[in-house]
């Protein structure tokens, strides 16, 4: 009984630990962002920046010596830094981002041209025996072997290409390759964005509009220090000339984060729409599938036709996780373009 009872127990132990090692290796997005912007040879960069501009500030104002206009730069660079660091880290997940959903593509490519070959070679074979017969003639005969071949270069450029990606992918994520990785798509998360909300996110996130908004306040303080009977006129006149052009930059900058901002909403907001209509073409795919089935069933079409209605299904299921991934490319793109994660 002991022994009956321990043979059920060690059994349960290893489909637990196949089934938890097979959980394992599916890399989620979010798994792969961890883990490059730990490798991100640019993000650590900009984490120096920002712990020296940090200890900078610190020391400042810790120095009794320190002089109010040395303090505000001192200031604005630490705040700079700070946005830039995380507008670095934006950069690090779109690049992910890219790379992770260029491998989901290619592997989605190499899946159709499995099929398409399995389908031309049934289609060759065909060909061949309605020729032996007199139902077909050489030239049908010599299509469907070129389309056949074609068939068979075209898996081979999307195997080789998929190898390209998953080096380009590793490469991203800065690690060495890991053996028996699986890759799984995205879920569809909808978000609802104001615009006069993200400009006002821009305004304190954006590298260029904080850049542009800390040249003004600099310069504001240095007109203010300077507007005394005991600073030459001629340094007032020059600090006020700068502040003026300061001003038309920071609002050129904030004109052109305007534009950027609306161009990438409106992008936003189309490729949701797309997904809808991929959605929609995906389900007619499965719906005429089974319609081929059943007539398959009742002798009404070949196997041939079964097959070209389920490459369907596969070509609307591209097409689909295409427009999802493009979608969340567009996100990664609005986010870059106000300095903040939206996600």
């Amino acid at each position: 009984m002991f022994k009956k009872f321990f043979i059920v127990f060690m059994s349960l132990v290893l489909l637990c630990s196949i089934s938890f090692s097979q959980e394992k290796k599916i890399l989620s997005i979010e798994e792969a962002i961890d883990i490059a912007l730990k490798n991100n040879g640019d993000l650590l960069i900009a984490k120096i920046n920002l712990d020296n501009a940090s200890l900078d500030y610190e020391n400042k104002k810790k120095d009794p010596t320190t002089l109010v206009l040395a303090l505000k730069q001192s200031e604005l660079d630490l705040n700079l830094e700070k946005v830039r660091y995380e507008n670095t880290k934006l950069q690090v997940i779109q690049s992910v981002r890219n790379a992770y959903f260029n491998v989901l593509e290619a592997q989605a490519q190499v899946r159709l041209n499995e099929k398409q070959l399995t389908y031309y070679e049934e289609v060759f074979n065909a060909t061949k025996a309605k020729y032996q017969v007199g139902n077909a003639t050489a030239t049908d005969v010599s299509q469907a072997e070129l389309n056949y071949l074609s068939a068979v270069n075209s898996l081979k450029t999307a195997q080789n290409n998929l190898t390209i990606y998953w080096s380009q992918f590793w490469q991203t994520l800065g690690i060495s390759p890991m053996e028996g990785v699986t890759l799984k798509e995205p879920e569809l998360k909808s978000f609802s964005f104001n615009f006069d909300e993200l400009f006002n996110i821009a305004k304190d996130n954006l590298p260029s509009l904080v850049q542009a908004k800390n040249n003004v306040e600099l310069y504001e303080l240095q007109v203010k220090l300077y507007d005394n009977d005991y600073t030459p006129k001629a340094t007032l006149i020059s600090a006020k000339n700068s502040l003026e052009s300061a001003k038309k930059s920071y609002e050129q900058s904030l004109n052109n984060a305007k534009v950027t901002i609306a161009q990438r909403l409106e992008q936003l907001n189309a490729s949701l729409k797309d997904l809808e209509i991929q959605q929609k073409n995906l389900d007619l795919a499965k719906e005429n599938y089974k319609i081929a089935q059943l007539k398959f069933d009742a002798g009404l079409i070949t196997k041939i036709d079964l097959m070209s209605a389920e490459i369907n299904i596969i070509k609307a299921e591209n097409n689909y996780y295409s427009s999802l991934h493009n979608y969340w490319k567009n996100l990664d793109s609005l986010s870059l373009a106000i300095g903040k994660a939206l996600y």
